[in-house]
């Protein structure tokens, strides 16, 4: 009977494989998007949060993420996994925007504030129309936005 347990073990284990990972499809086409937001711009003032419902390839997909002002710097479609925030808050003038949902991305540098609005103000703003805009400086925040996707 021992035997039988032990074998029974050895089978289930070689038979049924690990779940290591799993795939998530994600419609995202960096050309082939148009976005809308469902809020207007000014609701995104002050805030972090920000979102627009893009549809891609006739899938309609939500989209949610993050803003922050940071003293790092980058072009337009520039990305980093991490963001530096200066003790001085006259430094943190770069906005840049995650994606948190349906998957998330690494930061995407959007916008510098140097003069004008504050980051603080515009930065989520900015990040829900930049998905919205047709141009090639949009197509470089889409492809930093849509690139290298975790879940």
């Amino acid at each position: 009977m021992k035997n039988h347990l032990i074998l029974a073990c050895i089978l289930t284990a070689t038979i049924i494989p690990p779940a290591h990972a799993v795939t998530k499809c994600v419609a995202l086409n960096t050309l082939n998007t148009t976005c809308t937001s469902t809020e207007s711009a000014s609701s995104y003032s002050y805030s972090t949060d920000w979102a627009n419902t893009c549809t891609s390839n006739g899938i309609t997909t939500s989209i949610k993420g993050v803003a922050a002002c940071s003293s790092d710097i980058s072009g337009v479609g520039g990305t980093s996994s991490t963001l530096s925030i200066s003790s001085n808050q006259d430094e943190n003038v770069y906005c840049w925007c995650k994606m948190t949902s349906p998957a998330v991305s690494n930061w995407a540098f959007r916008a510098s504030y140097t003069k004008g609005v504050p980051c603080p103000e515009g930065c989520a703003t900015s990040c829900a129309t930049g998905l919205r805009e047709g141009s090639s400086t949009v197509t470089n925040f889409r492809r930093a936005l849509f690139g290298n996707l975790s879940d």
